[in-house]
């Protein structure tokens, strides 16, 4: 398969990883004292970490055929990514700029 969209893809491939293991070791730390709140704690985190893992591999996917679903995916995470200052707002200015109409596809 040709990757249309390789830094985009390999972004949103290295921050889907980057959620996986924050997962493994957020689990490792909350359930290690284990109990009934630890657990709620865990299951929440579970399903906000798993929601942003999706989006990112979706993303990526999306992004690898350089279709416009992507694209907006990607816009859309970086909506997102902005607020998480100082690496995520770099992150999110460096995607809006390759998600540009002549930066896309390239």
């Amino acid at each position: 398969m040709q990757i249309k969209n390789k830094e985009i893809f390999w972004i949103h491939r290295i921050i889907t990883l980057i959620y996986a293991c924050g997962l493994l070791f957020l689990g490792f730390g909350i359930l290690s004292n284990f109990n009934l709140n630890a657990l709620m704690v865990f299951a929440v985190l579970t399903i906000l970490l798993g929601w942003m893992m999706y989006l990112h591999f979706m993303a990526s996917v999306e992004s690898a055929k350089g279709s416009m679903r992507g694209r907006n995916r990607s816009q859309f995470i970086a909506v997102i990514l902005v607020f998480l200052f100082p690496i995520g707002t770099a992150l999110a200015f460096y995607i809006f700029y390759k998600t540009l109409g002549e930066q896309w596809q390239k």
